[in-house]
């Protein structure tokens, strides 16, 4: 799938899930929340190392595919489907860490059917996220980087060979802030066959999202530089009772 295709064209694994070891600290006694878990990348390797790791997503077909990914890697994770406004019927403030990882947060209200982004889509998940935080526990949300210029950036990734397959991906970055909207069109073309896709998402700066957090009541909240990570982290605490 092309998102499992673009993660091992970007990330090093082995390096953001030692970072991520590092923020989180000690496995012992942590309940992590993954609510954007995708393919299972983070979780799956979180999960390994000893984390008490739950996981979400809105799609039923990651959810497939993650599932088949911690079949195949010997790994149990729970895992549900279900959207970031329905995480209260689930869990109640139960998490020490939250995380919504992957520049997930941005396509909020969007991603199912490519529609314009609601900005109130934004603060209604944020605000779920900050809910199933235990007393103390702390929250971990990423968005996109910004960008060097204003102009679209296009990243033409090395070939892959898998077998006898050519597979080549070109992803194009691009902007409208004066409609607060951002546009992700990857062109991905395998033996020759060329497939296309776009989304449309919020353009969420990192202090447009530190403000959202901000808002939940959360304090502590900070940029972080997390070394592997693609996109730009924002964490937060939730105040002891």
């Amino acid at each position: 799938m092309l998102w499992e295709l673009c993660l091992g064209l970007v990330y090093d694994r082995p390096r953001l899930v030692a970072s991520l070891g590092d923020w989180l600290g000690t496995p012992a006694g942590e309940r992590i929340l993954d609510c954007a878990c995708g393919s299972g990348f983070p979780a799956i390797d979180l999960a390994r190392a000893g984390y008490d790791v739950t996981c979400s997503d809105g799609s039923a077909l990651m959810l497939r595919y993650f599932k088949r990914r911690a079949d195949y890697e010997g790994v149990e994770v729970r895992a549900g489907q279900i959207r970031w406004e329905d995480l209260g019927s689930h869990y109640g403030p139960e998490f020490d860490v939250v995380m919504c990882r992957g520049c997930a947060l941005p396509y909020a209200g969007t991603w199912d059917h490519d529609a314009p982004p609601d900005r109130d889509a934004l603060a209604l998940a944020v605000g779920r996220f900050a809910a199933a935080l235990r007393p103390g526990g702390r929250l971990y949300v990423d968005t996109a980087a910004e960008p060097p210029s204003a102009d679209p950036q296009v990243t033409r990734h090395p070939t892959i060979v898998v077998g006898e397959h050519r597979i080549d991906l070109t992803e194009e970055l691009s902007l409208d802030r004066q409609r607060r909207l951002r546009l992700w069109h990857s062109r991905l073309e395998i033996d020759g066959r060329v497939h296309e896709f776009s989304r449309h998402s919020h353009y969420l700066p990192r202090d447009d999202l530190a403000a959202l957090i901000a808002g939940t009541g959360l304090t502590q909240v900070r940029r972080v530089a997390m070394p592997g990570e693609r996109y730009a982290v924002v964490t937060a605490v939730l105040p002891a009772a």
